[in-house]
């Protein structure tokens, strides 16, 4: 994937992101007793991973064409497994 492109998708993984946070904040926020303490733990540890990978999204776009490849890679790595998380979390918490 060309440098561009990977940056167009994951600006968009980025705020669909967002959006899916804010979500989950809010349910989180609306929820009441234990269920309320395990959302917010788990919205906490989603809002860590989610700002440490929008940090190094933005490093990678300053990196060099020719380290370009693992540099993709790893960026489309850290979205995937952040957004399965993401949804695979909040999917158990509302059982």
């Amino acid at each position: 994937m060309q440098k561009q492109e990977l940056k167009a998708r994951v600006d968009a993984q980025i705020d669909e992101g967002k959006r899916s946070l804010d979500v989950m904040k809010a349910k989180a926020e609306a929820s009441t007793g234990d269920a309320k303490v395990k959302h917010a733990e788990l919205v906490s540890g989603l809002q860590k991973q989610y700002d440490e990978l929008k940090i190094k999204a933005a490093a990678a776009w300053d990196g060099a064409d020719d380290t370009w490849d693992d540099v993709s890679r790893d960026i489309t790595k850290g979205w995937d497994e952040w957004t399965d998380r993401a949804a695979k979390g909040w999917d158990d918490h509302k059982k």
